[in-house]
Parts: structure tokens; sequence; C-alpha cells
């Protein structure tokens, strides 16, 4: 399938699920987009804040220079004590909807944002994340309506905690990656149906961390429901600081939901490859360093 400056190499896995494997666009051409305005769906994007002045502005910023016809911000805020709200509200967009939960529950405030959505589809970005261009929505929406608005739409990601190189992340959707704990992007680079999220369930509440992994376990476990992805890096996810504490609650929640979907032997399997410990040793031998060595 090819539209003026884009190619497409399209590849599908035995569940169904959809891979756009090449895309080259050709800078020259000034309309890449097949499709008028009003066909495209309005998209949601939730962002959940807490005390975030310094960060909330980027995020939001990238979000209203895009060049998408509709599209509607969520804002689920746990109660800042900071300047956030004042910043968010010297918007005067009404693009901009706030909506105030009692305290910060990651996964209890994107499900309050699935609760207020109009958009038929949704995406969550926490402050500091942002999109890499401003055609992002347009170009993830457009791959929805070349397949018949799949269920979910998906890109690689950026990611960047400031202490490391980058990298970037992109796998495909499937039983065998989901059996070794891994997800094939960031939450941030994932483009639900609204109405889909709310079939599942939306997110599982007892998380702190894997909520958006586990999702994609019942999400593919459901056979009914289709995705489609680009091997493009579209979204930048900040990894911010990283605990010893986050790094036992990855393992813990990993291991959970591997042993419940998919049995004990895929978890055995997944204690032999997965990289926590290690991940907890450099952490704890980091701050042994630092207090010996005033590192």
């Amino acid at each position: 399938m090819d539209y003026k400056g884009y190619s497409f190499l399209y590849m599908i896995d035995k569940s169904g699920h959809i891979y756009d494997n090449t895309v080259n666009f050709s800078s020259d051409f000034q309309n890449p987009y097949p499709y008028e305005d009003y066909a495209y769906p309005k998209v949601t994007i939730v962002v959940p804040t807490f005390n975030c002045v310094h960060t909330v502005s980027l995020t939001l910023d990238h979000i209203l220079n895009q060049l998408y016809p509709r599209f509607e911000i969520v804002v689920v805020d746990a109660g800042s004590k900071d300047r956030t709200l004042e910043v968010i509200k010297n918007y005067r967009d009404e693009r901009i909807r706030i909506f105030s939960v009692s305290g910060y529950h990651r996964y209890e405030m994107l499900n309050k944002g699935i609760a207020q959505a109009e958009g038929e589809y949704l995406n969550c970005l926490f402050p500091g994340d942002f999109y890499l261009g401003r055609e992002t929505l347009k170009y993830m929406m457009m791959l929805a309506l070349n397949h018949q608005s799949p269920d979910l739409v998906f890109c690689g990601t950026f990611l960047r905690n400031g202490r490391s190189e980058p990298k970037t992340l992109f796998r495909h959707l499937n039983l065998k990656l989901l059996k070794m704990g891994q997800q094939p992007t960031s939450l941030q680079s994932c483009w639900f149906k609204t109405d889909t999220l709310k079939v599942l369930g939306k997110f599982n509440t007892s998380y702190k961390l894997r909520g958006g992994y586990e999702l994609l376990c019942r999400f593919i476990l459901n056979r009914r429901l289709k995705s489609i992805s680009t091997n493009r890096v579209l979204t930048d996810y900040d990894l911010r600081l990283v605990t010893r504490r986050m790094v036992l609650t990855h393992f813990y929640e990993t291991m959970k939901t591997v042993f419940h979907y998919f049995g004990l032997y895929a978890t055995f399997r997944w204690l032999c490859r997965q990289k926590d410990i290690l991940r907890f040793l450099k952490l704890w031998l980091r701050n042994v360093r630092g207090a010996f060595l005033g590192n």
C-alpha cells in the first residue's frame, strides 16, 4: 500500500497483530496524509499530575502544538501543593479539562481519565513525557484509519533518564514477549480505543509500576482484539529516577503477572532470564560507593 511520500510494509503475526515494519517519508511532499480532517477520530490524552510545576508545561506544550484537528487533554491532579494547577489553568485552552482525585496513585488517576474521556482513542502522558513531532497524533491515527480502527495502535519510544545513554524501545507485541516480562513499547506510545479499555476493565489499581504490562497481557489474551504498530519512534519517555524500591516492585509485579496469566512454567523461565536482581545490585553498589567515596 503506497501513499505519496510514504511507503508501508505490513507484517501480520499468528495472533493477527499487524506491524508497520518500514516507513519512508519524502520531505518534499507537503501533504502525505490521505484523509480529510473530519475523518480523523477524536483523541483523548490523559495527563496525571502531582507537584510537577517544572515539567508539566513541556508535556502540555507538545500536545497543544500537535497538527491534529480533534483532541482533548484530560488532566487528573492529585492535590498538587505547588503551582502545577496554576500553570495548567493559565493555558486558558478549552481543550484542557481538569479533574481532581484525593491522592496520587497513577493507575487510579489514569482510570479517572478514561472515565472522563470523550475521545475514540486514548493516550497517556506523564509530566516530562512528550511527542517527538507535531504530526505524531495525525500519523498514528492515519495508521488506525488505514486498518479499520484497531483496538490498539503503538509506536517506538525514546527512553532517557539523564544518567545513561538514551535508548529506543520497540518490539512486536506477542505472547512470547509478554511471557518474558517485557513490553513492546512504553505506555506513553500506546493509543487504545477508549471503549476497549472499558471492556478490558481499565487499569488494575493494585499495581504501582507494571499496570501497563498487566493491561497488555489481558489485551493479547483476548483474541477478538486487534493492534497495529509502527517502528517509528514518536514519543519521548522520561524514565525519571529509578530507586531500589522501584526495582523490587518491578520484580514482584512482573513475577505476579507472569504467574497469573501464563502459569508456573513461564514464571520459572522468566526467573532464569530477568535482570531486576542485577539492576538492584548495581543500584546498591552505586549507593555504597557514594557513601564511602563521596561520588
